[in-house]
């Protein structure tokens, strides 16, 4: 059943965004944001449990014909397929409103109704899964455009990023005081495509913390090492470096370097997956594969920069493979 769930995003004077959210449980007002912060927050959602639950998913729908024949289809699989997506999205929702609520109205708009068709099933689970992938898709690909952006690759729009290049969107005029306007998406996809259109044009200089290894924008032009990320006892990274300066040295690098780069090699491998053409390899990496060396290499990555492990010890987590 659709519903009347949308998030509306006005882009305010002072390059923040005013974001309302009309959920299943009603409509809230987000915080206000800006463009940089959103991305970069989105950057670093932990999706394994999710990623989790749908690659069970993918493997449910692999089993929805009955000993092979796609004529007979197995109707539990695919209730079983529905409900669980159900469950995972009413998880998403709870965890992360604004992930959640446009992932329900992605499955709402683009899974098609039952036309009675035998081949309803099967496209019908397609689209699910389609939809439930997306969040971790786009992750991957904010990840690897703030990667480019740091290393002062120029982005290709034209191919790697075509996606980018036409963007449709929904404007809604409402009179108040007088004419506003606003942005209404029902789609999670739309929503970060619109944000990665207005941050590649405002030329961000991405860094990574020299502190905490993590991306940020500095607010200046000038190098900007340290982020404001409060990292221990109430301090930020910016506040801590300069106690910590003896400990920031090439060997911090290493670490901090090594796991951006392991983290590129396992996307590639992640898309080698995707690739329906591609010949099946022991390298394949599932959704699961993916955000549980991601949640572990972080955790080495962390605990190294703290001083509670070895770099021994942090680079053969993150290089494991």
């Amino acid at each position: 059943m659709r519903t009347d769930c949308a998030l509306y995003v006005t882009i305010l004077p002072d390059g923040k965004m005013k974001r309302d959210l009309t959920s299943v449980t009603g409509k809230v007002c987000l915080d206000d944001v800006t463009v940089e912060d959103e991305i970069i927050s989105f950057s670093e959602l932990a999706f394994g449990p999710y990623a989790a639950v749908v690659d069970l998913l993918i493997y449910s729908a692999s089993n929805l014909s009955v000993d092979g024949h796609i004529e007979e289809v197995s109707v539990e699989e695919f209730q079983f397929l529905v409900d669980t997506a159900n469950d995972l999205v009413l998880s998403l929702e709870e965890e992360q409103p604004l992930q959640g609520t446009l992932t329900r109205t992605m499955l709402e708009d683009q899974v098609p109704e039952d036309n009675g068709m035998g081949l309803y099933i099967y496209q019908a689970a397609d689209k699910i899964i389609s939809v439930l992938c997306e969040a971790m898709v786009l992750q991957m690909k904010i990840n690897e455009i703030l990667s480019d952006i740091r290393q002062g690759i120029p982005l290709d729009i034209k191919e790697k990023h075509n996606y980018l290049q036409m963007l449709e969107l929904t404007q809604v005029f409402e009179f108040g005081e007088g004419w506003t306007s606003r942005y209404r998406f029902r789609s999670l996809t739309e929503y970060y495509y619109f944000l990665l259109v207005h941050f590649i044009q405002w030329k961000p200089n991405v860094a990574m913390c020299e502190c905490c290894g993590r991306y940020f924008i500095p607010k200046t032009k000038k190098k900007t090492l340290y982020c404001d990320r409060v990292l221990k006892d109430g301090k930020s990274c910016k506040e801590l470096a300069p106690s910590l300066k003896h400990k920031l040295n090439a060997k911090r690098q290493k670490v901090i370097e090594e796991f951006d780069r392991a983290k590129r090699r396992m996307y590639k491998r992640y898309e080698r997956t995707e690739d329906t053409g591609a010949k099946p390899s022991n390298k394949n990496l599932s959704y699961s594969d993916y955000y549980a060396w991601l949640a572990q290499a972080t955790l080495a990555r962390d605990s190294y920069l703290a001083g509670k492990m070895t770099e021994e010890h942090a680079l053969q987590i993150i290089c494991a493979e």
